[in-house]
């Protein structure tokens, strides 16, 4: 009983702040306050796409939520995924100091980080199903 009343706490709170967000990027739109933000015309459009983001996000986790068992292998392979995806940030920062070095790099630093981002959710994902898959 007490699992279904924490659920719906979660799922109120992550609503509410999913619909703060877009409101947030609504009222922004409305006064036209903010321009050219992370590849979005404009702030308020960045916080409005967040925003129906996390109400998907959100009612995904929910819909297909299961019960999940955390043992002392999952957290094995959770840290070890993790170690791994450090070492690789630590070399791809490297490499692309190197690569600076010898031809500047253009990139606008929104683009940058959100390909360094996916980049370590990746290199997570593939270290974690790796491990998984040979320990």
């Amino acid at each position: 009983m007490k699992d279904k009343k924490q659920n719906k706490r979660q799922s109120t709170w992550r609503y509410s702040f999913a619909f703060v967000i877009l409101v947030t990027g609504l009222i922004l739109n409305y006064f036209k306050l903010g321009q050219e933000f992370l590849g979005f015309t404009s702030v308020g459009n960045w916080l409005i796409y967040v925003g129906f983001v996390m109400f998907m996000v959100v009612t995904l986790q929910f819909s297909l939520a299961k019960k999940r068992i955390v043992d002392e292998r999952s957290k094995f392979i959770g840290m070890k995924a993790a170690q791994i995806t450090y070492v690789a940030i630590i070399l791809v920062a490297f490499i692309i100091m190197v690569i600076d070095g010898i031809k500047p790099i253009t990139l606008s630093y929104s683009y940058f980080m959100s390909d360094l981002i996916c980049g370590i959710v990746l290199i997570y994902f593939i270290a974690y199903k790796t491990i998984e898959k040979y320990n």
